[in-house]
């Protein structure tokens, strides 16, 4: 009897890690989901989270393809508001803000949103997205239009899937 128990809280305690959680391998599903939502908010931004602690999230923000000095914005997790936006590396830098505390706020409550580890929009409306682990690039690639070309490099080599979908080939 206390063996069944033991099962039994075992499976639940699986079950509930797992819920509601996009899985690696439900691309299709991952796809379907994204497919028709609008980024164009984000163009020509890239946000990413850089750390995590139990209350706060640091996030990086940047523009896309843009060899400039990025904002570090520390977020309150249990606030759920921006407690900081970090201009050091601009001041060090002597770089001009390029983007307004707007722009900022915007892209973390996007990221925020989906609940990425990575939301890139290029100038051309292509979203790049890492849905599953901090610290690593793009998973995906939704090209704006369907092209023909089976592989597109876009800093990373990616192989077409469906559609106007591409996947990361190191990933």
């Amino acid at each position: 009897m206390i063996a069944f128990k033991n099962v039994i809280l075992l499976l639940l305690i699986l079950s509930s890690c797992s819920n509601g959680s996009m899985k690696e391998n439900d691309i299709d599903g991952y796809i379907s989901k994204f497919n028709n939502e609008n980024f164009n908010n984000l163009k020509g931004i890239s946000i990413f989270q850089r750390s995590k602690g139990v209350n706060e999230i640091v996030y990086a923000v940047g523009r896309y393809g843009e060899n400039k000095p990025l904002y570090f914005v520390e977020f309150n997790t249990s606030q759920k508001r921006i407690k900081n936006i970090s201009r050091s590396l601009l001041i060090q830098n002597s770089i001009p803000d390029y983007l307004t505390d707007n722009e900022i706020t915007n892209a973390v409550n996007e990221i925020r949103k989906y609940d990425f580890y990575l939301l890139s929009v290029d100038s051309s409306e292509n979203v790049f997205i890492n849905p599953y682990r901090p610290n690593e690039p793009a998973y995906y690639l939704r090209l704006s239009e369907n092209i023909s070309d089976s592989i597109v490099r876009k800093g990373y080599v990616f192989n077409h899937y469906k559609d106007n979908w591409y996947i990361n080939d190191k990933n």
